[in-house]
């Protein structure tokens, strides 16, 4: 069993690190749109498609990165103040709720994703990118992702295995 929780957590820092350096790409493509419409008054008519569909593929897909670090955001004011079977309770609800919407949206989503592959579904602008394809795509994916990470989190809950993932997959 720890073979697969930890290729789950493998997988998942793969795709996590992958598209951490698409944020930069996004902020080199908006610098250069900027440079091109306002210094060369000669905007593009992809950037901000490329950008879009770039970032949102980052998003998309660092879920499951972020929660192998169980690094999301949280309000944490109630949290903090909990100690043992409590923490441990919160911790179970907040990894089945996260569990139970990945479901659901990786449900509602898989349609979507289905129809746009199968036509090969563009934007429709200037450029016609196939924007809505790859992001229905990295939408699912990352949906998919998410939620085996969340299931080998739970499961690892169950075992008592600490807060914190195998050091051997920590990145610093």
């Amino acid at each position: 069993m720890d073979f697969l929780l930890r290729g789950v957590d493998r997988v998942s820092q793969i795709f996590g690190l992958s598209v951490a350096h698409f944020y930069l790409v996004c902020a080199l493509l908006t610098a250069y749109e900027v440079v091109s419409r306002y210094v060369f008054n000669s905007p593009t008519l992809w950037a901000f498609e490329v950008v879009m569909v770039v970032c949102a593929t980052a998003w998309a897909l660092s879920g499951a990165y972020v929660t192998m670090r169980r690094s999301h955001i949280a309000i944490t004011v109630l949290y903090q103040h909990t100690r043992g079977r409590l923490r441990w309770a919160l911790d179970l609800l907040i990894q089945l709720t996260s569990l139970a919407a990945m479901l659901v949206l990786a449900y509602a989503v898989w349609p979507m994703m289905f129809d746009a592959l199968r036509t090969i579904e563009r934007s429709g602008s200037s450029f016609n990118s196939p924007e809505p394809l790859i992001i229905k795509t990295a939408l699912f994916v990352g949906v998919v992702l998410y939620a085996l990470q969340t299931v080998a989190n739970l499961i690892r809950h169950f075992e008592g295995i600490g807060r914190t993932p195998h050091s051997d997959l920590d990145v610093e």
